[in-house]
């Protein structure tokens, strides 16, 4: 069973595939348009100015449709990289962890990434819903959520042996978060059947598992046996048969 979802980056190819047709689309009818009144006007009697105008025309929608090419290519493939690093969510023994990519800037030369990044303790889900017809790539989370916004560099976190989730910077355990009532993810994902899927077998497997003992050094060390006393009497040692009845 799967216990890390990267992010689903397809959907970031095909918004760029429907912008390009919702203004690619009527530049290209202006063009054919204008090429339209360049050929009427080509004519001895024909407006040669008009038919000038016509050409400045089309060449500043092609100029305007190979800007807006290169720039929702630009964007994209950002988008894409920075998705497929930072976007992710991680089924930890003991709850779960969702990131989310939230921007970036540039201070003094030097870029920082910031994330959002939630947090849900197993003991703390109430419950996990999902609509396979009206909304198959969302699925909502409740129970007790910590949402941090932070530099992506600041978000660091390792396991203990216990299983617990723990912040590399120790004051995140104890604030720098808002607490929230659900956690909702949408879209970032895909379809969410596998999640939830997934989600409920580690949950089960966490309310299944049990308590476990404290730690007794007595189970681990054995104490050396004692030596029988020994004299120098072998007589003394002999096993004796005698019997008292």
């Amino acid at each position: 069973m799967r216990n890390f979802f990267h992010a689903d980056t397809s959907v970031f190819p095909r918004r760029l595939k429907a912008v390009l047709i919702a203004v690619l689309v009527p530049l290209g009818a202006v063009c054919i348009f204008c090429a339209a009144v360049i050929l009427f006007n080509m004519r001895s009697d024909g407006d040669k100015s008009f038919a000038m105008f016509m050409v400045y025309v089309i060449c500043g929608c092609v100029a305007l449709g190979m800007v807006v090419c290169f720039l929702g290519a630009y964007i994209t493939d950002k988008m894409i990289r920075r998705h497929a690093r930072y976007t992710y969510l991680d089924i930890l023994p003991r709850g779960v962890v969702y990131s989310r990519y939230s921007g970036e800037h540039y201070l003094y030369g030097e870029r920082t990434i910031y994330r959002r990044l939630f947090y849900i303790p197993f003991r703390s889900i109430e419950g996990m819903t999902r609509d396979p017809k009206l909304t198959p790539m969302s699925l909502t989370i409740k129970g007790e959520v910590r949402e941090y916004l932070l530099a992506s560099h600041q978000l660091g976190y390792h396991i203990d042996g216990d299983g617990e989730l723990v912040f590399d910077r120790p004051e995140l355990n104890e604030r720098h978060f808002e607490q929230r009532t659900a956690l909702v993810i949408n879209g970032d994902f895909g379809s969410t059947k596998q999640l939830l899927r997934s989600l409920e077998h580690y949950l089960d497997v966490f309310r299944n598992t049990p308590e476990k003992k404290p730690f007794n050094i007595a189970d681990y060390v054995v104490g050396r046996p004692k030596k029988p006393l020994r004299t120098s009497n072998p007589l003394l040692d002999a096993p004796s048969f005698e019997r008292k009845w």
